[in-house]
């Protein structure tokens, strides 16, 4: 069990009497055994030292350590030392205790049978000035009696020369068990591990009692590096999210083609549509090999979207070969469900099957949210601004206070605004023709070009035949049953139908994937639930958007279609000057008078008229007087039809 004190040893230890340590053992809030004595007939209680509180540890620690190794005194630690082994800082303190000291002496020296009184008046003319440094008593006298006893190096602070400071008296087995257990997802507290921790040495290593308290452990752990309890504490995502740098940017470690980045970015200028005329700033997406910065492959968009990204990115693999890693931000345009997944945003949508990227065999992995400046490619963005956007006469500058004055009028002109297509060409020739050939300084380039750089480091490179491609990079639909029109594809209020009649005749109402190009619709590959190809399924009506049947030519469509709603909404308010509109109930109840007046001038006089007299609710006539009766309803049959006649 350890080390066992007496009762009475255990009420010094906890400061507190004998009397009271006996009845926490008879209530059973302290454990205790009985020894008999050898000196008199009856027991003793024994307190295993573990039991008693961290305080009366560490002074029964403290007090039998000091009578084992007396402890020097600090005038003795301080003999040989002089003020050429002081720090800058404890020299800087020295001198200002001396300086209190002597103006202390100096103030009491005139009052010899006055010096308590007149040292507490020096003590508070000193605080007054000194707030932040407040001085006692007890701590002047003391700095006075090391100084009269060594000198003025006894006047520093000696606490950063402790020979104990940073040192531990856990013992390493015990050490080693608390982090096994603290170190865990389950992520349990340090009170509980060491409270554990000494009823496993009771158990099995009683001569490891007693522990140090537990603040030991605590001080311990805040010891522990972050990335340890980041992995062990909170799992392999927290580590790889905040401890974890990407790739470290041990750039030499990489070969060209392991880790390609990618992201949008907004250029400073202003392009005009080459179709609607429309006046934007464009989108541009990006890919760069990040061991030799070499940009890739681009595409200009009208906005961000997974089109641009993937358009972008079958360039760069058609011409440079499939990468073994992708590097990407959260954005929505590059987490979406058939290219790489839907990433940290949420659990990836049902109904896609495979996605782009697994069936290349590349590996996603996402920037952590909020840290942009993880990406390198940034950088390069701002390189772009410099010295290829600035030279087009519709830059608009990186904030409202750098925008050119010319910019108002060449917008308004309208002349001079390039198109979309153009800057797509003039921006994929300056980064071929200068951007990749000129000499860089980023880490791992080393002063070569960026094509330099790759080539250099293209160990080797993942490639597929043409066809193998080519169904590698189409883009997959969500899962849908074969209707009688055929399987489509919906591009916002857009439903493209493609159709087969095998597909009709074999698979009605089955569920099939529908993979495609986003760049040539004219057809689609039909795949089933499995994966397993199918047929080929072409476009009805193809000729409907001017022979062109791709995705940009559908959105083109879509905004010339949305402008022409727009003038047809216009139509009604350019009739609304000519006249305001009177009521409809207004114009409905005079209509209904006028009718009322006309209708006033009818005659509703017919032919015939019909008596109705008392005699005929009379009883009946006796037997005979039949042969009298005039048959009215014959007379009035009769009439109506001479009516009919004209007559």
């Amino acid at each position: 069990m350890g080390v066992l004190v007496s009762t009475v040893e255990a009420a010094s230890l906890e400061e507190t009497t004998n009397r009271a340590i006996l009845m926490r053992i008879s209530r059973g809030k302290l454990h205790a055994v009985k020894e008999v004595t050898q000196t008199r007939r009856g027991f003793e209680y024994r307190i295993a030292l573990s039991d008693l509180s961290a305080k009366a540890q560490a002074r029964y620690y403290r007090e039998h350590q000091q009578e084992s190794i007396p402890k020097p005194t600090q005038s003795e630690r301080l003999q040989d030392k002089s003020l050429e082994d002081l720090t800058e800082r404890q020299r800087q303190q020295a001198a200002h205790w001396r300086h209190v000291l002597e103006e202390w002496r100096s103030y009491i020296a005139d009052y010899p049978k006055q010096t308590t009184e007149k040292t507490k008046d020096f003590i508070e003319e000193y605080n007054r000035w000194n707030p932040t440094m407040p001085l006692t008593e007890r701590t002047l006298r003391h700095k006075w009696k090391l100084y009269r006893e060594v000198g003025e190096v006894a006047l520093a602070d000696g606490r950063a020369d402790r020979t104990d400071k940073g040192k531990t008296s856990i013992p390493d087995i015990a050490w080693s068990v608390f982090l096994q257990w603290w170190l865990d997802e389950g992520q349990p507290t340090v009170m509980h591990c060491h409270n554990l921790l000494i009823e496993w040495a009771k158990l099995d290593m009683p001569s490891l009692l007693p522990l140090p308290a537990v603040d030991s452990f605590y001080r311990e752990v805040k010891k522990i590096p972050k990335p340890a309890v980041d992995f062990f504490r909170f799992g392999r995502k927290k580590f790889e999210d905040e401890a974890m740098p990407f790739v470290q940017r041990l750039y030499d470690w990489l070969d060209s083609n392991d880790v390609w980045v990618a992201d949008f970015h907004t250029l400073d200028i202003f392009v005009k549509d080459d179709f609607t005329g429309r006046v934007f700033r464009p989108h541009v997406v990006a890919w760069m090999d990040i061991r030799s910065r070499k940009m890739l492959a681009i595409t200009v968009c009208e906005s961000s979207n997974s089109d641009g990204v993937i358009s972008s990115f079958r360039k760069a693999v058609t011409r440079f070969g499939i990468p073994r890693s992708v590097y990407l931000d959260n954005g929505r345009e590059f987490l979406v469900s058939d290219f790489g997944g839907r990433g940290k945003r949420k659990a990836a949508k049902a109904g896609y099957g495979e996605t782009m990227l697994q069936r290349m065999g590349v590996e996603m992995v996402n920037a952590q949210v909020a840290n942009a400046k993880a990406k390198i490619i940034e950088r390069a963005f701002r390189t772009f601004s410099e010295q290829f956007s600035k030279l087009i006469s519709t830059y608009t500058g990186s904030s409202p206070d750098r925008r050119p004055h010319r910019l108002e009028g060449v917008l308004k002109k309208g002349e001079d605004i390039p198109l979309r297509s153009e800057i797509e060409q003039s921006l994929r020739t300056y980064i071929e023709g200068w951007y990749n050939t000129r000499t860089s300084t980023a880490a791992g380039v080393n002063g070569m070009t960026r094509n330099e750089a790759y080539e250099k480091n293209l160990i080797s490179k993942r490639v597929a035949t043409k066809e193998e491609l080519n169904l590698m990079l189409l883009r997959t639909s969500r899962l849908q049953s074969v209707d009688r029109n055929g399987v489509y594809l919906q591009f916002g209020e857009i439903r493209l139908w493609f159709y087969n009649s095998e597909l009709i005749m074999n698979y009605m109402k089955q569920k099939v994937f529908v993979r495609y190009n986003p760049e040539d619709l004219s057809s689609v590959r039909v795949d089933d639930e499995a994966g397993r190809f199918l047929m080929e399924a072409t476009l009805k009506d193809a000729g409907g958007y001017g022979g062109e049947v791709d995705k940009e030519a559908i959105k083109r469509n879509e905004q010339m279609k949305r402008k022409q709603r727009e003038s047809v909404k216009g139509y009604l308010e350019s009739h609304l000057e000519a006249i305001e509109a009177p009521s409809m109930m207004d114009v409905m109840m005079r209509a209904a008078n006028h009718n009322i007046e006309q209708e006033e001038l009818r005659s509703y006089e017919p032919e015939i008229l019909e008596p109705v007299r008392l005699e005929n609710f009379r009883p009946a006539m006796a037997a005979g007087a039949e042969d009298n009766i005039i048959d009215m309803s014959r007379m009035i049959a009769n009439a109506a039809a001479r009516q009919q006649k004209g007559e």
